[in-house]
């Protein structure tokens, strides 16, 4: 009783200070919703043409998806978009055997790795980014899975999730050891974006085992004042990649309970990030609001560029649109349409008011799928906001 109530008096100061710098992005915002644009596609076709080329250039035959074409040394992203890229093909309804075999291989002994370098070691520096990436594919896998999927999905959660349990809730290398960015849960530290991944966690592995069921109640008591905040911005103290994260931990965590607290927090992430115009959020946010608006994501999609993904990572210049100095940055004054842009590896983890991109890369470098168009897609038709 003494560290919940001493817990609470530090979450609801945590509170405090994160509803103060609401207000004060409310106070100095130069942004604007963007202007309406012409769409270039037709998104039912861009999707055929997206998902071909996602398999034929970077699903490899062993399961494993390239994030980047060529692939990264490091591998240090492969966790996170493998789980993306797995969810997506299941609600596409496609076979994902190959992809499970992979995803298995990414938790030697239940601990969940990076991926694998070039040379074939383990990169094991796992951050919170890595462990959303696979909950999306659990939480793919258990609501829209096959029994087989459901069944194989659930075996290697419950492995994870004993895993987690056994080293007091955090991310662990391979000797065991927590790292940099892994304790989900740490007490007066405890992050809201990485406590609203641990109870996402808990919430769905405990279907398959009931005995998480109480280390969730646990853990909803001790944090549920700082639960509807995982996205913590300060003007252009921001980061870009944790806004959509935060926002697939609440989706997951209101499906499963239906708790108030979750639809909150889903809200309140829509209302601070309404002007970056990102589809993906919006989707992620959607079931939460009580009139969800599908054309917004069918237009978004409709600014998709098959070709720029084709061309690489190539520069992007709009001197025509207006700017504001923003930090150290200059960012457009709205977010632009994606052919507007230089291609990216998922644009809705970067700046959707990002202005010039790869300037001086004439030469296509670095090629990327349209993941993040399937992604967002697949996820709206599933949950009937295309109708």
């Amino acid at each position: 009783m003494i560290k919940k109530l001493y817990l609470w008096l530090i979450n609801y100061f945590k509170v405090v200070i994160i509803r103060l710098t609401d207000l004060i992005n409310r106070c100095y915002d130069p942004f604007e919703l963007p202007p309406s644009f012409d769409p270039i596609c037709d998104p039912i076709s861009l999707e055929r043409l997206f998902y071909a080329d996602l398999e034929a250039r970077f699903m490899r035959p062993s399961g494993e998806f390239w994030y980047e074409n060529p692939r990264p040394a490091d591998a240090g992203d492969t966790a996170l978009f493998q789980g993306l890229v797995t969810g997506m093909k299941i609600m596409k309804g496609v076979d994902v055997t190959n992809q499970l075999i992979f995803i298995q291989q990414l938790f030697p002994s239940g601990t969940l790795i990076r991926g694998y370098k070039n040379d074939g070691t383990a990169n094991d520096t796992t951050s919170n980014d890595s462990a959303t990436g696979m909950l999306f594919f659990f939480y793919c896998a258990l609501r829209w899975g096959t029994d087989d999927v459901r069944t194989k999905a659930g075996a290697i959660l419950r492995m994870w999730a004993n895993s987690l349990r056994a080293h007091n809730w955090a991310l662990v290398d391979l000797n065991g050891n927590p790292t940099q960015y892994g304790r989900l849960e740490d007490g007066i530290m405890t992050d809201p974006l990485r406590i609203t991944l641990l109870l996402s966690i808990l919430s769905i592995v405990r279907v398959y085992d009931q005995s998480f069921a109480q280390d969730y109640a646990d853990l909803y008591q001790l944090y549920k004042p700082i639960l509807a905040y995982p996205k913590v911005k300060l003007l252009w103290w921001d980061t870009d990649y944790d806004t959509h994260r935060a926002a697939i931990h609440l989706h997951i965590l209101y499906w499963m309970t239906k708790d108030e607290v979750y639809a909150d927090g889903l809200r309140r992430i829509w209302r601070i990030s309404e002007k970056t115009q990102n589809a993906w959020v919006y989707t992620l946010c959607a079931i939460a609001m009580d009139k969800p608006n599908g054309v917004f994501i069918r237009q978004s999609l409709s600014g998709f560029d098959f070709n720029r993904r084709q061309q690489g990572t190539v520069e992007s210049l709009n001197p025509d649109v207006p700017s504001v100095k923003w930090g150290s940055h200059i960012r457009a004054k709205y977010a632009l349409p994606f052919y507007r842009r230089g291609s990216q590896e998922f644009f809705w983890q970067r700046s959707m008011f990002s202005l010039n991109e790869w300037v001086g890369n004439k030469e296509a470098v670095t090629y990327h799928s349209g993941l993040d168009f399937l992604l967002c897609g697949w996820l709206a038709n599933r949950l009937g906001l295309f109708s």
